[in-house]
């Protein structure tokens, strides 16, 4: 089976943006290879990337470096013409326009969260066209893959996708993230949170509902906040200036892997109480790392973080500020979160998720043959 797949994630050269599909695209590649040699692996891309992509290259998967304007409505369309494949993976939450009398392509594509439905004001000037875009991948795909039963529900709901097209395959924890190894060990104790700094995170009601945390404990508390600036939230920094907490919260941006996982062994709590969360990868992550987690009650952390965690409204601060001085006070409530999250990570591996592709895609390329 020949496989082509959208890897314009792997373009990418700015560590901020080094999250969400660009983790898909790099991971599944990867797997993918080791779950089936013997298919052919055709990866498109736009740019030359950074060094170490390239070394997902193997015997059976070649990098096709196309040109940035046009990449996907005009290029990719022109290479699968000259070089046809059985099945396209639209990994980007969008899919080309494949006539069927040039290329006789079956899709699959990707949909990671509608967000952009629920609360447009997190997407400025692009909430209108990420609808356009989703219903067009909808209309364009022979079947869907999304992230959680949450995602798929939304999706349900909004564009109606019978349940035969669509299905669900999580995503998976990154072998960096366990519990053994050196943890950060700061002046202070800290909640952490892990993430691009964007509005449907919702990070100001989270550093007001810190701030109410503050004013009740005698302890000193630092808030940590991990991930890409790129998408900065405007409200993050006036925020920390109005409450005055220049000295207790500091953002360190993005880091590697092996640093990230030491922030998880060594913080307090996850706090992530975001509007808009498609999976919640950071929440899974930290779980393994031995970290409790204070996740949302709405969309997917529900389901990612179960019963392991702390699930709060993410509207309402006095409830997160309350998840917050449970896990301060109560050691043996903070102890069974632990292991309760430890287990629940084990549902989410990269080659289970590669696995849960290649079969949609096997089924698809059957059904034909």
């Amino acid at each position: 089976m020949r496989i082509g797949i959208d890897g314009g994630a792997l373009s990418i050269t700015d560590d901020r943006l080094k999250v969400g599909v660009y983790r898909v695209a790099y991971n599944l590649v990867k797997e993918m290879q080791v779950l089936n040699a013997k298919n052919d692996y055709r990866v498109y891309s736009f740019g030359r990337g950074e060094r170490g992509t390239h070394s997902l290259a193997g015997p059976n998967t070649h990098f096709v470096q196309l040109i940035r304007p046009g990449y996907q409505s005009i290029w990719q369309t022109v290479d699968i013409v000259k070089h046809p494949i059985d099945v396209y993976l639209g990994i980007s939450q969008s899919i080309p326009l494949l006539p069927k009398i040039l290329c006789d392509v079956s899709t699959i594509g990707f949909i990671y969260d509608v967000g952009f439905l629920d609360y447009p004001e997190c997407y400025p000037g692009s909430a209108n066209t990420l609808n356009r875009q989703t219903a067009a991948l909808v209309a364009r795909s022979n079947h869907i893959i999304t992230i959680t039963e949450a995602s798929k529900d939304a999706l349900r709901r909004a564009y109606h996708v019978p349940d035969g097209r669509v299905s669900v395959a999580y995503l998976g924890v990154d072998s960096h993230f366990t519990g053994r190894g050196e943890a950060k060990k700061p002046k202070h104790p800290y909640f952490l949170f892990v993430g691009s700094l964007k509005r449907g995170k919702n990070v100001p009601l989270m550093l007001r509902a810190f701030a109410d945390f503050l004013t009740s404990v005698k302890t000193i508390y630092d808030f940590v906040l991990v991930g890409g600036d790129y998408w900065m939230d405007p409200e993050i920094p006036d925020t920390i200036r109005e409450l005055g907490l220049g000295d207790r919260v500091h953002i360190v941006g993005h880091v590697p892997d092996d640093e990230l996982s030491m922030y998880y062994r060594g913080a307090v709590a996850l706090l992530s109480a975001s509007l808009i969360e498609g999976f919640g990868l950071p929440a899974a992550e930290a779980m393994a790392c031995g970290l409790p987690v204070i996740g949302s009650n709405i969309g997917s952390y529900a389901e990612v973080v179960g019963k392991a965690g702390l699930l709060v409204n993410p509207k309402d601060r006095a409830e997160v500020t309350q998840a917050m001085l449970r896990y301060t006070h109560d050691d043996v409530f903070r102890i069974a979160s632990v292991a309760a999250g430890k287990h629940q990570a084990t549902q989410f591996r990269w080659r289970s998720f590669a696995r849960a592709v290649l079969t949609a895609a096997e089924t698809l390329y059957q059904s034909k043959s």
